[in-house]
C-alpha cells in the first residue's frame, strides 16, 4: 500500500504528497505523525507548503494546517498552488528578507480577501493572498502582499512615513504611505485610474514596493538592498 504521506524539500518549503486513498481525519493524524518524526530538521521553521494527491476542500487545507502548527514549531507562512509556485520561487530571496523585516511586528493573514472587505492592524501586516479591488488593508506599519493588490493599501497609518508597500504585482493608484497619497501620472500629467507594475525580467518577475522619497510615493521594483 502507498505511503499515507511523504515529505519533500523544495525551494519554497514543504511539498506534501497525499495518499487519497485515505479518509481525511486518518490522513491528517499521519500527516501529524510524520512532521513530528522530522520535527528535529524542520524545528522553527517558516515555509510555503504546496500539496499533490488528495483532493482538499479550503476549509481542509486549513485545518491540516493549523495541525500542524499546533503539533510542531512549524510555521506554514503559505499556501501554494500550483500555478504560483513559479511565482514563489521567484520571490524567494526578496521574501525571506521581507518576513526578516516584518513578522516580528505584524500579524498574519492567511487568504484572500473579498471585495468589500476590510482589514485595520496596529502593527504591520502580511496578507497571504490576494486584495481584490474593493478591499482595503490599513496598517500602522508595513503591508507584505504575497498575491497582486488590486484594492487600496494605507501603511503607516499613524503618520509613519518609512513604511512601505510591497507585493508580488500591483494594479491599483489607491496606496497611502502616511499622509501622502500615491496619484499615478499617465503621459502628459493627467491622472491614470490605475497602473500594472509586475514586470518581467531576464530572471523572471519582479516584485514591486511603493515606499517615500523626497516627500512622494514612488513605486519600483523590490530588492533586499531598498530597505
Amino acid at each position: 500500500m502507498a505511503q499515507a504521506v511523504i515529505i519533500k524539500s523544495k525551494s519554497y518549503g514543504i511539498h506534501l504528497v497525499l495518499n487519497p486513498e485515505l479518509e481525511f481525519r486518518e490522513l491528517m493524524e499521519a500527516v501529524i505523525s510524520k512532521f513530528q518524526e522530522a520535527e528535529a530538521f524542520f524545528k522553527n521553521a517558516k515555509v510555503g507548503i504546496s500539496f499533490e494527491g488528495y483532493q482538499m476542500t479550503v476549509e481542509q487545507e486549513y485545518e491540516l494546517i493549523e495541525a500542524i502548527q499546533e503539533h510542531t514549531s512549524i510555521t506554514v507562512i503559505c499556501i501554494m498552488e500550483e500555478e504560483k509556485i513559479q511565482e514563489a520561487c521567484v520571490l524567494a530571496q526578496a521574501e525571506a528578507h521581507i518576513r526578516s523585516r516584518v513578522m516580528e511586528n505584524a500579524v498574519c493573514h492567511f487568504g484572500s480577501l473579498t471585495p468589500g472587505e476590510e482589514i485595520q492592524s496596529k502593527t504591520g501586516i502580511v496578507i497571504i493572498g490576494d486584495v481584490p479591488k474593493g478591499a482595503k488593508v490599513i496598517a500602522a506599519g508595513n503591508i507584505v502582499v504575497f498575491g497582486t493588490l488590486k484594492g487600496f493599501a494605507q501603511a503607516g497609518l499613524y503618520g509613519d512615513s518609512a513604511a512601505y508597500i510591497a507585493a508580488l504585482s500591483i494594479d491599483t493608484g489607491k496606496l497611502q504611505i502616511g499622509s501622502l497619497l500615491f496619484i499615478p501620472q499617465a503621459k502628459g500629467g493627467k491622472e491614470k485610474s490605475g497602473f500594472f507594475r509586475r514586470k518581467k525580467t531576464e530572471e523572471g518577475l519582479t516584485p514591486q514596493i511603493a515606499r517615500v522619497q523626497d516627500g512622494h510615493v514612488i513605486m519600483e521594483p523590490y530588492t533586499k538592498d531598498l530597505l
